[in-house]
Parts: structure tokens; C-alpha cells; sequence
């Protein structure tokens, strides 16, 4: 009962309010703005296909995009959430993709889909609970799986920073850098499979 009176007043926060709260550490209201955004991130990433790049793996970098943006969001620059988001999502597949055209970086089939995550969009009562028990169990993941430079470089990554901003920013070398994105994507990829 309390975890439905606990969605209900999430679902009467704005994309605005529900990304503020996050950037404050409320993982319960990171995850209703994710959800609630799905639909929106599947629509923009649905424009880009055809390309190169698999619709799953554009999928999640916008997923991943859109996480960047619930964290730096800010009001102050007179923008809603969706257009802000909107914006991040879009530029994030745009750099993937001339990335990929331009073979400098490792392809993209050794990410791992954000959907088979199973980050549900559902209205459901048991999709909603099922999305939350989900999201809180790859937090647990990260903290428990992660190490610290590893978190480090996905946090960096997040905010779409590249190998040599991470390396100057962590003060390692980009291989670094690098090698420990490697072992993110294999941790998850032998977590979620």
C-alpha cells in the first residue's frame, strides 16, 4: 500500500520535478521519469533507423542519453525536461553514429540493450512494481559489482564524456579509461544474459 500511494505521487510530479529529485538521489523518482520517457526515447531513436547501427543499440544509447539528462538538468535555462532530454538524446545518437561511421570507436553490438533490462513503460500495477524492483536491483549491481574506477568511467561516460576527457578528468590514461568501459560491459553483459 505504501509503495502504490508512494507511485501515485510521483505520477503528479512534472518531468521537471521528477528529474530534480533525482539529481537529489531519489531513485524512485529516476525510475518513474525513465518510464514515464521510454515511449519518448523509442520515438526518437525510431528516426535514425536503417543506419548502421542496430535499433536496440540506439535504443540504449538513448536511454542512456536520457539518463545523462535527469542528472544535468537544470530549470535555470528556461527549457522543459522533454525538450532539454530531446536535445541530449538526439546529439548523443548523431555522436554515435558519426562514431561509427568514422570507426573510431568499438562497435556497438558489445553494448547491451537497456530493454532486455525489461525497464518497463508498463501501465500496469505489476509492470510499475516489476520496473522499480528492476532499477533498484541494478543499482545494487553497480555498488556491488563495480569497482570504484569503473563507476567512475560509466559516470563519465553518462554525462558523454570521451576516453581522453575521461583520462584527463580521472588523471588515467585513456587505455584506462577504456579498459575499464570494457569490464563494465562485460560485467553487465554476463549479469543480464
Amino acid at each position: 500500500m505504501g509503495q502504490d500511494r508512494e507511485k501515485s505521487v510521483y505520477s503528479d510530479k512534472t518531468d521537471e520535478q521528477l528529474a530534480l529529485l533525482s539529481q537529489n538521489g531519489n531513485k524512485d523518482a529516476l525510475t518513474a521519469l525513465l518510464s514515464r520517457s521510454r515511449a519518448f526515447v523509442e520515438g526518437i531513436s525510431s528516426r535514425y533507423s536503417g543506419v548502421s547501427v542496430e535499433k536496440d543499440d540506439l535504443f540504449q544509447e538513448g536511454m542512456l542519453a536520457l539518463l545523462s539528462a535527469a542528472y544535468t538538468y537544470s530549470p535555470e535555462k528556461n527549457a522543459s525536461f522533454k525538450t532539454y532530454a530531446s536535445v541530449c538524446v538526439n546529439n548523443r545518437l548523431r555522436s554515435v553514429l558519426r562514431s561509427e561511421n568514422e570507426n573510431k570507436n568499438i562497435p556497438l553490438n558489445t553494448y547491451i540493450p537497456l530493454d532486455e533490462l525489461n525497464i518497463s513503460g508498463g501501465t500496469e500495477p505489476e509492470d510499475k512494481l516489476i520496473s522499480l524492483e528492476e532499477t533498484e536491483a541494478l543499482y545494487d549491481i553497480f555498488d556491488r559489482d563495480l569497482s570504484v574506477l569503473e563507476k567512475k568511467v560509466l559516470i563519465c561516460r553518462l554525462e558523454g564524456s570521451g576516453y581522453c576527457e575521461i583520462a584527463k578528468k580521472l588523471n588515467i590514461t585513456e587505455k584506462a579509461a577504456d579498459n575499464a568501459m570494457q569490464r563494465v560491459r562485460a560485467k553487465l553483459k554476463r549479469i543480464f544474459r
